[in-house]
């Protein structure tokens, strides 16, 4: 688990979190992506998902069970849009999943990392946190599998906090 770490000060967390930002200009100008906005990343909107429960707008996740990991999250990215996950917490008081697995592009050639994240559960906050560096990124065009591992099936709600580049007005249009 070399990009998660445990929680961070209300401080460190802006840092981060101004760096993905930062890190999503600069990809996005390399890129050509045209008059860019930077938001946070939503269920269902950027992640398509066959493991998503209920509404698109509220992060929930089935889970199976047997200590077994199912495929939560899985897409494409379009070719004006990437993101990057930086963040992850569980908003339910006993937890299901205890290790997230993301993937090199749809067709699951490498593991981009793993995510640990028993041990984050542990504290009272609930969130754990990387460094910029260690960010999951997808980018324009990129394939992306996000599995999840449960010690017991069920519904869970994991938030995986990112955000996303993509043209302006194509989900939000600011006035």
């Amino acid at each position: 688990m070399p990009g998660l770490r445990g929680v961070t000060t209300p401080e460190q967390a802006a840092l981060i979190e101004r760096q993905v930002i930062e890190r999503l200009k600069a990809y996005g100008r390399l890129k050509g992506i045209s008059d860019p906005i930077i938001r946070d990343i939503l269920p269902n909107t950027d992640l398509a998902g066959g493991g998503v429960v209920g509404s698109g707008v509220l992060w929930q996740q089935a889970v199976s069970g047997n200590m077994g990991y199912a495929t939560v999250y899985s897409g494409k990215n379009p070719d004006d849009k990437a993101f990057v996950i930086f963040k992850v917490a569980n908003v339910r008081k006993n937890p299901l999943t205890i290790s997230i697995r993301f993937w090199d592009g749809t067709g699951r050639t490498a593991i981009k990392d793993i995510w640990q994240v028993e041990d984050a559960w542990l504290e009272d906050d609930v969130q754990a946190e990387c460094n910029v560096e260690d960010a999951i990124f997808y980018g324009v065009s990129e394939g992306y599998n996000i599995d999840f591992l449960g010690r017991v099936a069920g519904t869970d709600r994991v938030i995986l906090y990112g955000k996303v580049i993509e043209p302006k007005g194509k989900t939000i249009t600011p006035v």
